[in-house]
């Protein structure tokens, strides 16, 4: 997480955020999905950004949900991945898990990992 930048937060959660429709316009179940998505993603978008604010034993203790967060912020953006906006940038820093040890995010870029 200390390789992504305060830019490419902002560059991912401005695309992101972009993307999710604004549930007034939308009725029955089109309007709980664009609801459901604006609060997973501003969910993530605040575990990244308090994380990014903590500061000493808080860091450690906060680097494993950021993580987490920050991929599934990716996975989000990557939904659009053909749209002439997408933060490639911002989008090329993920995370991948060891499966020995969970808790120890190993970094990984987009290319190295299928799908």
């Amino acid at each position: 997480m200390e390789r992504i930048t305060e830019e490419q937060i902002a560059q991912l959660v401005r695309f992101v955020m972009a993307r999710i429709p604004d549930a007034a316009s939308l009725e029955g179940e089109a309007r709980r999905a664009a609801v459901a998505l604006r609060i997973a993603a501003t969910q993530q978008i605040g575990a990244v950004r308090y994380h990014c604010a903590s500061s000493g034993a808080q860091v450690a203790e906060t680097e494993l949900h950021a993580t987490a967060s920050w991929n599934l912020l990716v996975a989000f953006a990557h939904v659009w991945r053909d749209h002439p906006d997408f933060p490639t940038d911002a989008a090329i820093e993920t995370f991948e898990f060891d499966s020995d040890s969970p808790l120890s995010p190993l970094a990984t870029h987009p290319a190295d990992t299928p799908g």
